[in-house]
């Protein structure tokens, strides 16, 4: 009695009304699903149909190009013969070919071939129809173009291979497969346009094709006529014919869904009925626990205190919980402070929490107190601590004070590990100051070490500052491209790391040496200004970089050449000295490797004389100041002029004509190249469409135009503008294009390939890799390099080479083209060694287009007598 009365103090919360909401929720999600699956079932079936009918598209055309490819063997095999290039390519011998059935009935009663046929471009010279002997012409029985199958068949014949087609025979969609008659491999070269064709007739006939369907499991194959639609049967075309080859469509996903629904709506219904008895159990049961739900309440009241605990664990996500007393003594601590510092929580139980952690900034007790007398709030505070191994570890302690009838009983928190957190963030630190690959300091960290160390030189404190200024020494790899290059960037990698090592090794403590990027580095030398001791410094550092470099079973070698600045003589700002130091390297490695320069005032006036130059050189392509010369390039045989490289000169108003040695260099470090090397090929195209025949004008593209402009928009433009046949220009392309992007360098030479220009590889010999590089790119021709001509009457050696690379050229089918020919004894070697053509100075120099037209005319005279006669 008593129990009931207090039950009914308590205020009731009713649950049937959200029963019954969760109970249609229930309801409505299993009619979803139900129609989910009914709609994925669908799809299923959708999808089996739909590959089953992409299976039938593959076997048809496997059948197609089976039946093709039988055919091709079939007819190469007739036609590649010598008995049938003897007896059918002249007269036909009908005895041969019908009678000693050597092309005769066999191939219709065997073979299935409705015809078999031998013509030329004027007449069909011998026939089989239905495996009789027909005088009938091929023309009247087959709807196709004669002349474009024997032009396609004849085009084969170098590959001996057959060509194929889809065509009408007697109205009937046939398969025609044509070979031109030839000789057998027994080396025989004739021309193939001279060559007799045969062609074998396939009807595709209805036992054909029910044969052909057995054979792949299709059902129903058949031709349809033109004009006829059959919507629910899959098609493929015959190729021009207008008829469709057509099939039986596969569908096995309604016989999925005639297996699968019925019974899925069986169980369907059964679900529900066992739904709606799950439906009226559940309101049975909401209702008595609307009964029970005031006595669970009084329940919730004992864990309140429980979930306050876990209310602050919660709130500051902490690994490890800690309790202390009002005197800050250890009362509690979780599990997990004994995994994280390798501890049991009697080690500190009892202890002052202020004994296990520490912070430089707070005392523990005095943080603590704070927060007694603040409002009631969760507070953070960094701290360290040693684990069970006497390891730093780092913590974010957590705290707030635990409140006993308004007063503060304790204190609660959390400490939350972050070693790893602090080790990354000094690990980022380290990394932004340092270079990833090497460990040395990079720019950042260099800036600031300079900017010390000025402020120092600038403000000497005492007697106990360096008064003797800062040596700057900007180091610079010699030969290290070419490692890069051609065995990789590891090895790369493992060279700089090699030099960055040597590099801390030939410097003190006070020093520093930063790597600015790439191959360069920059040494910080306190205290050495003596000019004779940096240069013994400079010797020894330079003796050291050519040592080998040992890598796996590989011995590289590399030098240095080094710019030297110093702050006693170019003054004390980091930017100026490190500037200063850049031009003095530039000095060095102009006047030769393994060497170094100290800045002056000389060389900062080069300087300003190249961006003068660079100024004067922008003018003069905005002004067109440039004009071209061009050089004949002939052929030995008859030494006659087949090609003319275009050469640009820049016609300075005042220097007049400079080479282009003097300017190229500096317009591809300016990215004036585009625009010039635009105007250069323009220019020759235009000069070149003028000359008489099929001459050729060479134009040579600079490595910096593949980088920088889109090469093949930039050809294809100029031949449109110009009108110049695209057989007619050829392009020289030096190796370097190939070392700096090989991917994308292959990819622009097949672009101007399909363009139909031709290509030359220039300089051939003096690179890393060339045979590499003639095997990978389409290259119709190269170049010997002049220096090799230039020696070649020197020595055998240089001789061999030069036949080496000719007999290569010709076994890989190249033009090969020697350069720089300045001696009658030169021409008269490269004449006795075979070579294709020649170019240099003992034949012309490169001359303006005005003598260069003299120079045509007067071979064009030249020829005139042997054209009449």
């Amino acid at each position: 009695m008593n129990k009931t009365n207090a039950d009914s103090s308590l205020p009731a919360l009713p649950q049937t009304p959200h029963t019954r909401t969760l109970v249609a929720l229930i309801g409505l999600l299993f009619a979803a699903a139900f129609l989910l699956g009914m709609g994925a079932l669908i799809n299923i079936a959708r999808n089996l149909n739909s590959e089953e009918l992409q299976k039938s598209y593959f076997y048809t055309q496997k059948a197609l190009e089976t039946r093709t490819a039988t055919s091709a063997a079939l007819i190469s095999s007739f036609a590649v013969w010598d008995s049938a290039y003897d007896h059918l390519n002249g007269i036909a011998d009908t005895q041969w070919a019908y009678k000693e059935r050597n092309l005769g009935d066999p191939l219709f009663i065997n073979n299935g071939y409705e015809g078999v046929f031998v013509i030329d471009r004027k007449s069909t010279k011998y026939g089989l129809l239905n495996g009789r002997l027909t005088e009938v012409a091929l023309s009247r029985y087959l709807d196709t173009s004669l002349g474009s199958l024997i032009d396609a068949a004849q085009d084969a014949a170098a590959q001996a291979r057959a060509v194929d087609r889809f065509a009408l025979f007697n109205g009937w969609p046939a398969l025609v497969t044509a070979a031109a008659i030839q000789p057998g491999d027994d080396g025989t070269r004739v021309d193939p346009a001279s060559l007799s064709v045969m062609i074998f007739v396939d009807q595709l006939t209805p036992a054909k094709l029910l044969k052909l369907g057995q054979a792949y499991g299709l059902t129903g194959l058949a031709i349809e006529a033109p004009g006829v639609q059959t919507s629910s049967r899959p098609q493929l075309n015959l190729g021009r014919t207008g008829y469709r080859l057509t099939w039986d469509q596969p569908r096995p996903g309604n016989d999925l869904l005639w297996s699968v629904v019925p019974p899925l709506l069986a169980a369907g219904m059964v679900l529900c009925l066992l739904l709606g008895y799950f439906f009226r159990f559940a309101l049975r049961t909401s209702q008595q626990m609307d009964s029970n739900y005031r006595v669970l309440k009084v329940s919730n009241q004992a864990l309140e205190a429980s979930e306050e605990r876990f209310r602050a664990v919660a709130e500051a996500a902490s690994d490890w919980i800690w309790e202390t007393d009002e005197q800050g003594r250890i009362l509690y601590l979780s599990t997990r402070f004994v995994a994280v510092t390798g501890f049991t929580s009697d080690d500190w139980l009892g202890k002052p929490l202020e004994q296990l952690l520490h912070c430089d900034t707070l005392p523990i007790d005095t943080w603590l107190a704070d927060l007694r007398n603040s409002q009631p709030h969760t507070a953070h505070l960094r701290c360290t601590y040693r684990d069970h191994c006497a390891q730093p570890r780092y913590c974010r302690v957590s705290a707030r004070p635990i409140l006993q009838d308004g007063q503060v009983a304790g204190f609660r928190g959390t400490a939350s590990d972050i070693t790893d957190e602090v080790a990354a963030h000094a690990q980022i630190q380290h990394l932004s100051m340092h270079d990833a690959l090497t460990g040395l300091p990079n720019r950042n960290l260099l800036a600031r070490h300079l900017e010390e160390a000025l402020g120092r030189l600038s403000h000497p404190p005492g007697n106990h500052g360096n008064a003797h200024g800062l040596t700057l020494l900007l180091l610079d790899l010699d030969d290290f491209k070419p490692i890069n290059d051609t065995l990789g960037h590891p090895v790369g990698d493992a060279v700089l790391l090699e030099v960055a090592k040597r590099l801390r090794d030939a410097t003190r403590e006070q020093d520093l040496v930063a790597r600015l990027g790439g191959d360069e580095f920059l040494m910080v030398l306190s205290g050495l200004t003596n000019d004779k001791e940096i240069d013994r410094f400079c010797a020894r550092l330079i003796e050291s970089m050519r040592q080998p470099i040992v890598h796996g079973d590989q011995q590289l070698y590399i030098g240095a050449s080094m710019g030297i600045a110093q702050s006693h003589l170019q003054g004390p700002d980091p930017t100026e000295l490190i500037r200063c130091a850049d031009i003095a390297l530039y000095a060095a490695k102009a006047e030769g490797k393994n060497t170094w320069r100290y800045f002056s005032a000389q060389m900062n006036e080069e300087i300003q004389h190249r961006r003068h130059l660079e100024n004067e050189l922008r003018l003069a392509v905005k002004n067109h100041e440039f004009i071209l010369h061009y050089q004949p390039r002939y052929e030995l045989d008859g030494m006659t002029i087949v090609s003319v490289e275009a050469l640009v000169r820049w016609d300075h108003p005042i220097e007049g004509l400079i080479s282009p040695d003097a300017f190229i260099p500096l317009a591809e470090q300016t990215e004036l190249i585009v625009p010039l090397g635009r105007w250069v090929l323009r220019e020759a195209c235009e000069t070149a469409r003028h000359w008489p025949g099929d001459l050729m004008v060479s134009v040579n593209l600079s490595p910096a135009q593949f980088s920088r402009s889109d090469v093949v928009a930039d050809v294809r433009e100029t031949l449109i503008q110009t009108g110049l046949p695209a057989h007619r220009l050829e392009l020289e392309i030096t190796e370097n294009v190939m070392l700096n992007d090989i991917d994308n360098a292959l990819h622009i030479m097949n672009a101007l390939k399909e363009l139909g220009v031709r290509l030359n590889m220039d300089d051939f010999g003096t690179g890393y890799s060339s045979l590499g590089y003639l095997r990978t790119y389409p290259f119709d021709s190269i170049k010997i390099d002049k220096r090799f001509i230039a020696a070649m009457a020197l020595g055998s050696n240089d001789r061999a080479v030069v036949q080496a690379i000719i007999n290569l050229g010709k076994a890989m089918g190249l033009k090969v083209t020697a350069e720089g020919v300045e001696t009658e004894q030169q021409l008269a070697l490269l004449n006795s060694d075979a070579c294709h053509e020649v170019q240099g100075f003992y034949m012309s120099r490169p001359i303006d287009k005005l003598a260069l037209g003299r120079l045509l005319a007067q071979q064009d005279e030249a020829r005139l007598p042997s054209r009449s006669a």
